[in-house]
């Protein structure tokens, strides 16, 4: 009997120990501090984060609006490197729409209309700077480690169509008052909102295709004035309480140029002569918010509020020279009481209304639509310079407050000149330059010009990518700008794409650029 109760202790003892290996074996395959599971909304909030052009970048050079002066802190070159690599924040995206659907959400949520808005945003704008792109066949893991890429035109087909979907989605939603979106530092979670964005920037690649108007795929005249024609059921930004814009918080998210990195980089930059010397042609009063006054100029005899105080640097221009004369006040630095004064600056718009109606306007100019909410192409015009002047506290008709930083830096030590300047937009409009010439080519150049003058520190490289697409502004160039003095036309690939998927990438090359990933190759968008 002791036997048996020895016999049977044992067979207890082996039992307990083969479960508790087992029980051990999951807990060393199962890492319970990592968490396997993420919150939708969590997920949204980061791939809102990514997909954020901010303030102070290369992209501000590139669109020749302000320069770098001193080779320590960099250059203003056009030897671009590889293009952005959105496709971690792509796979996020179609994460967030599987936890959604995990957590209990129907097939048509939020998570789910905006991940089409998201792919289509975030593909366009790899493509548009490197092109052809692995689209269809890829974020599919081990499942296929070397996706085929797909022709630019495949992407913005299909991209187009991801964004009709989520504008009939979000509708839907909104419709059924159906709203679990949460994270969301846009918009507060506004559906209505996000659904103006769908449209305004459906319309947005639209006119970046200008040039294949007349491809019966894409159908760009037709998808341009089925949105216009019909806000009910395409309902785009109306105000700029719609921008979707970046707003940045303080202490969590400060500006980037603000009054701790004042003393290092706040007379590194000076302005362009591109973005200077179209304000001064126009005697544009946008000229006394962004800028300050060359001192050299002021020294000599000019007003810090007339045009003629105001120069920027050659883009072009050697790089040492540029110092020399930076130093010596001959260019005007980017306004420092402005851009520098705290620590939320502005919000870096990623898609304005200033925009949506410069589109309006171009549309119309190039007869794809007859007119748009607001009429003619004058009206949508002027209404956009008029919002772009809003943004730095400009009145149609009044006296407005300027203030050019005189000594010190940013807080107690500052000491700023504040001056009244008067501006009348009606007789601003009266220019030859600026008074719309016409749906003709003298029209659509001032209108371009405009909406450079509009883009000036937002919406990434838009004005980069109007250059590219139109010629205008001209944008200068010379050693300073590198490449042999040329405005490259594209990125190269990210450099994994050589070493892990080389023959598709080599494929790629050979269909648009002859073999080579050149900087200069002209991409399909803009034959």
């Amino acid at each position: 009997m002791k036997r048996f109760i020895n016999i049977f202790s044992a067979t207890l003892f082996l039992l307990f120990v083969v479960s508790s290996c087992q029980k051990s074996f999951e807990d060393f395959s199962v890492n319970k501090n990592k968490p396997v599971s993420v919150p939708a909304s969590l997920l949204f909030n980061g791939i809102l984060n990514d997909m954020t052009d901010g303030h102070y970048s290369m992209y501000e050079r590139w669109g020749q609006y302000f320069l770098c002066n001193y080779d320590y802190y960099g250059n203003n070159r056009y030897d671009f490197g590889s293009g952005s690599n959105y496709y971690t924040t792509l796979k996020n995206v179609g994460k967030m729409e599987e936890e959604a659907i995990k957590n209990g959400a129907a097939a048509v949520n939020p998570y789910s209309a905006l991940a089409r808005f998201f792919k289509a945003y975030l593909f366009t704008k790899m493509s548009l700077q490197m092109g052809d792109l692995p689209m269809t066949e890829a974020l599919q893991g081990v499942n296929n480690l070397k996706p085929k890429y797909d022709e630019q035109k495949t992407i913005f087909l299909q991209s187009l169509k991801w964004l009709d979907t989520a504008n009939t989605q979000l509708g839907q939603l909104i419709t059924a008052n159906n709203n679990t979106l949460a994270g969301d530092i846009y918009f507060n979670n506004d559906l209505t909102k996000w659904r103006k964005t769908v449209n305004t920037f459906r319309l947005r690649l639209l006119i970046e295709l200008s040039k294949k108007e007349a491809d019966t795929d894409l159908n760009i005249k037709t998808q341009f004035s089925t949105i216009i024609g019909n806000s009910s059921q395409y309902p785009i930004m109306q105000s700029t309480d719609d921008n979707l814009q970046y707003v940045y918080v303080a202490p969590t998210n400060y500006y980037p140029m603000n009054p701790s990195n004042f003393g290092f980089d706040a007379t590194r930059y000076n302005t362009s002569a591109t973005y200077i010397g179209l304000l001064t042609s126009l005697n544009d009063p946008r000229v006394f918010v962004t800028a300050e006054p060359a001192a050299a100029l002021v020294t000599g005899g000019a007003s810090p509020t007339s045009f003629a105080a105001f120069a920027g640097a050659d883009p072009g221009e050697d790089l040492g020279a540029m110092y020399a004369k930076a130093n010596a006040g001959q260019y005007s630095l980017i306004n420092r009481y402005r851009y520098y004064q705290t620590y939320t600056g502005e919000p870096a718009i990623q898609l304005g209304y200033a925009e949506l109606l410069f589109n309006i306007a171009e549309a119309i100019n190039r007869g794809w639509i007859a007119s748009g909410p607001l009429g003619n192409a004058e009206a949508h015009y002027k209404a956009a310079i008029k919002t772009s002047m809003k943004f730095y506290g400009i009145p149609e008709s009044g006296n407005f407050t300027v203030n050019f930083l005189k000594s010190g830096s940013p807080g107690s030590t500052a000491v700023y000149n504040t001056y009244n300047v008067n501006f009348d937009f009606a007789a601003y409009y009266t220019q030859s330059n600026v008074s719309y010439a016409g749906n003709n080519a003298t029209g659509l150049d001032q209108l371009l010009k405009q909406k450079y003058l509009a883009l000036f520190r937002h919406s990434g490289l838009e004005a980069y990518y109007q250059n590219r697409r139109t010629g205008v502004p001209v944008f200068t160039i010379g050693p300073g700008t590198g490449n042999g003095s040329r405005i490259a036309k594209r990125f190269q690939y990210f450099g994994s794409e050589l070493t892990s998927n080389t023959d598709n990438y080599k494929a790629a090359l050979q269909s648009q650029y002859a073999g080579n990933d050149d900087i200069n190759g002209i991409m399909w968008i803009i034959k």
